[in-house]
This record gives structure tokens, C-alpha cells and sequence, in this order.
């Protein structure tokens, strides 16, 4: 025992040494930051949600009477909170698209496959086809999203040309990224979809065009059939992965078309520095969801209050709190909430090929996406949110240092941060060279696209403490004198580098004289 005495005196010793170190000091806001963060409201966002997710709006199809009444809905808060409008109608940036309605009459499909033949009719499909289509023994590629690897290993050159096959795209399969990625890449003569109709699948029977850019953008410019019914769905199942040897003769009408207009709405705030008031930071989310189901007993209307209207009253949020704490930042502020995200990112690919602020001068976009509801699929989610592309760009490094100044853990997801990039309106923007992230709390939930995402499911204390995560970021972002750059050691970022440096050729050398 005596020789153990000094050996327990100098852990007793070591033990109150380490104990009356003083904690580290957590870091503190700036004075602008506290009122930043003072002037985002939890009553704000619940009074505000309470109504863009009502029954009133009818599930805020696009287009339809509930969007429009959302839209001026949007417009008056950021008319009440003194921003300058940003649209060419006020705060409104108008798009004058095309609503293209398939004609089903004279349609016909038939696919023979080892002397077997077998037809769909009209009855049996909807049609999301812009123009009109026809093939004779075209050859088809399958692809099986429960396969990921057999997907990952397609390449574009095998489907180019071809009818490509596959399930109706359901969360959570496997493949569907791989395959959505490639589609994207690719040039299919047809999609064709087997199984039931999801909501912003683009199955349904009416399809949207910007005229500017009829061919759509990626997978959104492919033709598509989503067969729902009759004898031909069990030999679409049956056919083999990748070659079905296969034939397929489709024919479709033209399509009927009439204009129709879309709408963003767009509030700035100048930003107070001289020179970097001419380049912006943005904000963004979407406040479009898909509707109403066309019959039926019981609820039938897709409130969408956490997809998205949660990152819409965000949005709106975190405008009126920079107004009402006279926080001004150094750049330009664009607040903007689009339309269309579920039919295919519509209103962010429009504001994309047509910028408010010029596309060379915008530095960061960090949109978001269901950040209401806390109750996730994988467990609860209270004070912290992902970024996807984590680590693509250095815009994640700014939201972590914010969320240590609010006690918001902003983390990559092992998986979700990579696939669910190209899942909202970030990509759009990425897609021409802007460090574009989506901030998501829970990236599946009871409820996802259904009747029940409704808004007294919002946890909106959580919701606050994101939405200042967020204005501090943004404040960050357009204070800083550097800006966010793509990072060049990550290959998946490596396509939005190269659309930057498009957009910011290097200075010439001076020429010599």
C-alpha cells in the first residue's frame, strides 16, 4: 500500500489540475449576427406555414389556382418585409412556358421478345412524350433499379437510340440514382416505365416546356411512356437486364399545346459594399407540391407542408429577419422560391438560363428542402441537418462554422449527402457553375408525398434554429472577401468546376510591348 500512495497522490493531483482548467470558451455572434438570429421566428414560420399548406391551396400543383395563391401569398411577405422586388412583374420573374397534353388516340405499343408478342392501348398507359413518335422494331435495353451495379455498369453508348425499360422510380430503390445519372447522360429514343404512377414522376398526362429550351434538360428531355396495365406488364417485367433482345414499335400522336405562366418570385436585398454589392449569395427553395388526387373518398389533397413548404417560409423568414434587424451585408442577397420543382426543377432551370444577378457573379446558392419535420425515417433529428454534395464545394465549411454559433450540427449523411444532390433545385444552379447545396433535416418521413404532411407535424423551434443556422451562413457567405469555390480533388464536383471556370475564364496576359 505505502508504494502505491505516491502513484494515487498524483492521480488525485492530475485529477484537480484537470478540473480547474476553464472550459473552452464556445464561440459568441458578432452583434450582427444576435440580431440576425433574434429576429427569426418560430410563430413566424407556424403562422406562415399554417396557411401556404392549407386545404385553400389544393396541394400547389403547377400550374394551378393554388400556386398562383401561394405565389402572391410569398410576394406580399416580402413586399411587408421592404425588399425590392426582383422579377421583371414586380417580384415576379415570369416564364412563359408551353402545357403539352399527349394524345392518346392512334397510340399503339407492341414488344416482341423470343416470338412473343404483346400490346398496350391507350387505356393502359400515360404519356409524359413531347412530340410525336414513331419506331419500328426498335431495339430495347432494361434496366432493373434493384440492381445497382448492374445499372452502374450501363453506359450511355448502349442505350443511346434504344427503348430503355425499367420500374416506375420509387423512393429508396437502389439503382435509381445510377440510372437517373445515366439518363441524363444519354440519349434514349424512349423511356418506358413499368408500374404504378408516383407523384412527380412526370407520369402523368401533361407535360411542361420552357420553348426557350424545348428539349428539356437531361432526363427531363427523354420521351416517356409509364405503363400502368394490360398483358404487356408481365413481359415487361419478364424481360431480361441490359440487351432484352428485344424489339419495340411505338407510335404516338403530336401533342396539343397552349401557353401557360409560371412564376418565380424574387426578393433582393442591396447589399452596402460598394463593389461586392454587383455579386450576390442566394437563398432558395421550392413552393410547388403535386397536387390533389383526382378522386376518391376521404383526404385527397397533398398539403406539402414540410416538402416544401418548410424550406418556402424559410426562405421568407430569414428575408424578414435581415430587414427587420437592418443587417446588411457586404453582397446582394436574392431570396427566390420556385416553381415546378416536382415536375422536374422547372423554375430553377428557368432561372438558371435566365439570372436576376449574372450567373459569373453569383457565389453560392444554399436551398432547402424539408427542413420542418424532425420525425425521420431513421429516428429523430433535433439539431443538426445535412448538406448533399458535402464536401464538393466549400460551402459546407461556412454552414458548420454558423451552426457552431447556434448549436446545429450540419454533418455529410453517409449516403443520402451524395445521392440526393441531384434530388432539388441545387442542381440546376450547379449544373452552370454556382456552389449550389440543398440543407435537408429529414430526407424520408411518414408522410413523404402524402395527404398527411400536413403543418401541425413541424417541429418549429427546430425549424428556427436551422433557418439562423442558415442567415448566419448566408451572412458569412456575403461578408467574406474570398468566395466558395468547387473543390477540384473530388471527382463528382468535378462537372460544376468545369461549368465555373466557364463562367470565369481566367484574366488574359498582358500583352508585351
Amino acid at each position: 500500500m505505502t508504494r502505491s500512495l505516491p502513484l494515487a497522490t498524483l492521480t488525485v493531483c492530475v485529477l484537480l489540475s484537470a478540473a480547474a482548467e476553464p472550459p473552452k470558451p464556445k464561440p459568441a455572434p458578432t452583434p450582427a449576427e444576435a440580431r440576425l438570429m433574434r429576429d427569426v421566428s418560430a410563430n413566424d414560420l407556424r403562422g406562415m406555414l399554417s396557411f401556404l399548406s392549407s386545404d385553400l391551396l389544393e396541394g400547389r400543383d403547377t400550374p394551378s389556382r393554388g400556386l398562383d395563391l401561394a405565389a402572391e401569398y410569398i410576394a406580399s411577405e416580402f413586399r411587408r418585409a421592404g425588399l425590392d422586388p426582383g422579377g421583371d412583374d414586380g417580384y415576379f420573374q415570369t416564364a412563359p412556358f408551353e402545357q403539352v397534353t399527349p394524345v392518346k388516340d392512334g397510340f399503339s405499343l407492341s414488344l416482341t421478345h423470343d416470338g412473343e408478342t404483346a400490346a398496350a392501348g391507350p387505356q393502359d398507359v400515360s404519356l409524359s412524350t413531347v412530340d410525336a413518335l414513331d419506331l419500328d422494331n426498335a431495339p430495347v435495353f432494361k434496366l432493373d433499379l434493384t440492381d445497382k451495379a448492374a445499372v452502374s455498369a450501363a453506359k450511355p453508348e448502349q442505350v443511346d437510340g434504344r427503348v430503355v425499360v425499367m420500374q416506375s422510380q420509387r423512393r429508396g430503390m437502389p439503382g435509381a440514382a445510377a440510372a437517373f445519372a445515366l439518363l441524363q447522360e444519354s440519349k434514349p429514343a424512349l423511356l418506358v416505365m413499368v408500374g404504378e404512377e408516383s407523384m412527380g414522376a412526370g407520369g402523368g398526362g401533361q407535360r411542361l416546356v420552357d420553348p426557350s429550351h424545348p428539349a428539356g434538360e437531361g432526363m427531363f428531355s427523354v420521351p416517356r411512356i409509364l405503363v400502368k396495365s394490360g398483358p404487356i406488364v408481365e413481359l415487361l417485367k419478364a424481360l431480361p437486364t441490359g440487351d432484352a433482345k428485344t424489339t419495340a414499335t411505338v407510335h404516338i400522336a403530336a401533342p396539343l399545346t397552349a401557353p401557360v405562366k409560371l412564376r418565380n418570385v424574387v426578393a433582393i436585398l442591396r447589399g452596402s459594399d460598394p463593389v461586392r454589392k454587383d455579386t450576390c449569395v442566394m437563398v432558395t427553395a421550392h413552393y410547388d407540391h403535386v397536387g390533389m388526387k383526382p378522386g376518391g373518398e376521404g383526404d385527397r389533397i397533398f398539403n406539402g407542408a414540410n416538402d416544401d413548404g418548410s424550406g418556402t417560409v424559410s426562405v421568407v423568414e430569414i428575408a424578414r429577419a435581415f430587414a427587420a434587424s437592418q443587417v446588411r451585408p457586404r453582397r446582394t442577397v436574392v431570396f427566390v422560391a420556385f416553381f415546378g420543382e416536382e415536375k422536374g426543377d422547372l423554375g430553377s432551370h428557368y432561372y438558371g438560363t435566365h439570372s436576376v444577378f449574372p450567373i459569373a457573379n453569383t457565389v453560392a446558392d444554399i436551398n432547402l428542402e424539408q427542413v420542418g419535420r424532425t420525425d425521420s425515417t431513421e429516428g429523430p433529428q433535433l439539431n443538426n441537418a445535412s448538406l448533399t454534395g458535402f464536401g464538393y464545394s466549400t460551402v459546407g465549411d461556412v454552414l458548420v462554422k454558423a451552426g457552431a454559433l447556434t448549436g446545429v450540427k450540419i454533418y455529410k449523411h453517409p449516403k443520402n449527402s451524395d445521392l440526393y444532390f441531384s434530388r432539388s433545385d441545387n442542381q440546376a444552379l450547379a449544373d452552370v457553375g454556382v456552389p449550389a447545396h440543398t440543407l435537408c433535416v429529414a430526407f424520408d418521413y411518414p408522410d413523404y408525398h402524402g395527404v398527411g404532411d400536413e403543418w401541425p407535424k413541424v417541429n418549429y423551434e427546430n425549424m428556427a434554429k436551422i433557418d439562423r443556422t442558415v442567415a448566419l451562413a448566408l451572412l458569412m457567405l456575403a461578408d467574406d472577401p474570398s468566395t466558395p469555390r468547387w473543390n477540384p480533388k473530388e471527382p463528382k464536383a468535378a462537372r460544376y468546376l468545369k461549368a465555373w471556370r466557364k463562367e470565369h475564364p481566367p484574366a488574359p496576359e498582358p500583352v508585351g510591348r
